[in-house]
Formats: structure tokens, sequence, C-alpha cells
């Protein structure tokens, strides 16, 4: 591998344009949102869970409105990118076996046009993709047998963009590169409003395309709140498994870095319970602490579920939470 070079001086630098926006995703959007089209079938699914529960309102186990079934970051989302350096946790994870060759990490592009196409993939990169001391995360240095594709080809290195000329390096340093764009320095608080702030639950994340299935929104206080040993199993596999969304972090639009933020150092800038209670848009009698009911109790919605109006009504009229209750 050349990597002797630690400029961007040569002839594959040319076809990647950090100032045209083209050549970077929408940092306003996530994942499950880039594709239009594909997203067109989360919204369908989640508009027909909307009418089911609002024909369905006086049963107290449907399952709470979302658009996306898998989430971003997970366990098992990490470690597939970090296969060829840590096969001992994903073989952990999988039993004692590496995953089917066409489903492991082996190339960017089809990487790529999966988390854009496939219902089921709507993961985030991880911080290795842009620090060029990690490289090893895509050279199967360990010489593991990860198998053949079904074309024949064997899984091997990680099969990386022309632009990046068969360097590992260099695909990490152009990266780097374009994280450190003009347009990223831009747009990147949108990305982190998305994950950390005002559009990462709630109606913030309703109106921002970035609605994850009830139980990604659970937190310590809510697993504590779980009565049932058995429930609480279930809960803490599923974070597992499928990821959780990280604490809100911020209550208003994250500024730009240009931006005069004024009274951003101030400690109402920093998540409180009374400006989650805003976002859902709920009455302030809301109490977001309450424990999660288990199956013939009565309770209220776990911290960071969502609540459309429908709920709410129920939720006021009859002291229980439609839907709340993933594990009925």
């Amino acid at each position: 591998e050349n990597d002797d070079e630690d400029d961007f001086s040569d002839d594959f630098s040319t076809m990647l344009d950090f100032t045209d926006p083209d050549n970077f995703r929408d940092l306003s959007k996530p994942i499950g949102a880039l594709n239009e089209q594909r997203h067109a079938d989360f919204y369908n699914r989640y508009m027909s869970m909307v009418q089911q529960q609002k024909s369905h309102a006086s049963q107290s186990n449907q399952d709470v409105p979302f658009m996306y079934g898998t989430h971003y970051s997970a366990p098992g989302y990490t470690l597939f990118y970090l296969l060829r350096v840590m096969p001992e946790h994903m073989l952990l994870l999988q039993n004692g076996k590496f995953d089917v060759p066409d489903r492991l990490f082996h190339s960017i592009d089809a990487t790529y046009k999966s988390i854009l196409t496939n219902p089921a993939d709507v993961k985030e990169l991880i911080p290795e993709f842009f620090d060029p001391d990690c490289y090893d995360f895509l050279i199967n240095s360990m010489g593991l047998g990860l198998g053949n594709l079904q074309t024949g080809e064997r899984v091997n290195d990680a099969i990386l963009p022309l632009w990046a000329n068969k360097s590992a390096k260099r695909f990490l340093r152009k990266n780097r590169a374009a994280l450190e764009s003009e347009y990223c320095t831009r747009n990147l608080p949108k990305w982190i409003d998305l994950i950390f702030g005002i559009a990462s639950r709630g109606q913030g994340a309703k109106d921002a395309k970035n609605l994850f299935h009830p139980m990604a929104y659970i937190g310590p206080e809510d697993l504590e709140a779980i009565r049932n040993p058995e429930d609480r199993e279930r809960a803490e596999l599923q974070a597992t498994e499928f990821g959780i969304v990280p604490d809100q972090l911020f209550s208003r639009k994250h500024p730009s870095k240009n931006e005069n933020i004024g009274s951003w150092g101030d400690s109402d800038a920093l998540f409180t319970r009374d400006r989650l209670r805003e976002s859902y848009g709920v009455e302030d009698n809301t109490n977001f602490s309450a424990p999660v009911m288990t199956k013939g109790e009565s309770g209220r919605a776990p911290s960071g579920f969502f609540v459309d109006e429908a709920m709410m009504q129920n939720y006021n009229a009859t002291g229980s939470h439609v839907g709340a209750n993933p594990f009925d």
C-alpha cells in the first residue's frame, strides 16, 4: 500500500470536489430519509399504524407508530465495520461464526447502496472512518477466512472507491478532509440536531422524518421502573441488539460555527424535562419519569416515547397510555 503522500496533490483528488454540495450527504436528513422512494415506504407504514391506532383506540396493546424499526447505531453495526480488527467480538455476537459473506463489510460501494435501499439498514458511519490512523479496520491483516461472495469473489480487504487509489489511509484522509470542508462545517449542526438535539425526539423527530421504534428511546430510568424482570431483560436485550437513541443534549437548534451564540452559554441551552415536554407539545402535568406500565397495569409513556395527539387524548381520558407498553 502506497501511503507516503500526506497531501491530495494527485490525479485522484480531482475526482472529489469538496465545494460541490452534490458530493455530500444531506445532513439535515437521517439515513432513512436520504432515499425519498424508500422513505415513502417507511412513512406509509407509519401512517397505517397511526390509522390502526385511532380505529382501535380502546385496545391497550397496540404498537406506538414509528418510521424505522431498526436503528442507526448498535453494537452489531459497529462490529460490522470493525470485523477485521475485532473478529473475536463478532464471533461472540454471532455464536461463534462469521455472518454470511454477502452480509459482511466487504465494499464501500455495496455498503453505501445498502443504506440507501435496504429497508433494514439505516446505520451511520463510525468515527474510524475519519481517522487515518485507524486504517487497519479496512485491511484483513489477520488473514481471516471470511468466505466468498455469491459472485465467487473472496472477502478480504474492504474494497475502496477508485479515488482512494487502493490506499486505506488515503481513503480516510479524504474522508477527514470532507468532514472538515466548508460544506460540512456549515451543515453539521443539522446532523447534531438529529442525533443529540431538537430533532431527535418528539414532534421534532416526526417533522424531521427521524422517528424510531419506541424501544429505541428507553432510558435507565425506564428500565428501573419496569417491574417484571422478564420484561426488563427483554428491553435490555432489544436495546443491545437494535440500539438506542442517545440522550438529548440540546433543547434548541444547534448554532453554526460562525453564528453569534449569545445565550447559548447558559443552562437554558441544555436539555431539561420542561424542554422535552415542550418538544412533545403536551400538557404540563405529563410525567415523563413515570414507570413504564406492564400488562394489566396503568401507567404513563416512558421518557423519550413519541406521543401523538390521539394517544394523549386517550391518556387524559383513561389514565393509561395506549401502546406505551412494548411488551404486551
